[in-house]
């Protein structure tokens, strides 16, 4: 069997044949999925006012229904349009989707917040291309 040299004759030829063969099977593949954005880009959401105001860091309880400007931006600065922002925690919520200018205002009962002492809101922003923009830490909430 190891001088039996038969099953070798031709085996360069069906392997140059089988390479070509697979390569233009992966360019075909290849041409098909290019145009398709592979890797997500990444973005960040961020409270850049309360009801009118640069304050953007404290909240108090029972201070009435607060509005909550909230601006989604990718990696090159670029604004995120049609974004899903959503404020949670606390017993509480609220959601928006982003415009043009890639902000949303989110309109909040403070009545509704169940906190002792301090507690924080969480910041989710859902784009469709991006990865999610994740805030544990959004926005401090104060029981007053």
């Amino acid at each position: 069997m190891l001088r039996d040299e038969s099953a070798t004759t031709g085996l360069p030829m069906r392997m140059v044949v089988l390479t070509i063969v697979g390569m233009a099977g992966l360019g075909a593949m290849i041409m098909f999925i290019g145009d398709v954005e592979l890797v997500p880009k990444s973005m960040h959401a961020d409270i850049i006012g309360i009801d009118n105001s640069t304050t953007s860091s404290v909240l108090h309880t029972n201070s009435g229904v607060k509005n909550i400007t909230v601006q989604v931006i990718d990696v090159d600065g670029q604004a995120v349009e049609d974004a899903t922002v959503i404020i949670y925690g606390l017993h509480t919520s609220s959601a928006g989707i982003t415009g043009v200018d890639g902000r949303t205002v989110l309109s909040l009962d403070t009545a509704a917040i169940s906190v002792s002492g301090e507690g924080y809101l969480k910041l989710v922003a859902k784009g469709n291309g991006f990865l999610d923009a994740k805030n544990d830490f959004a926005l401090k909430v104060v029981s007053s």
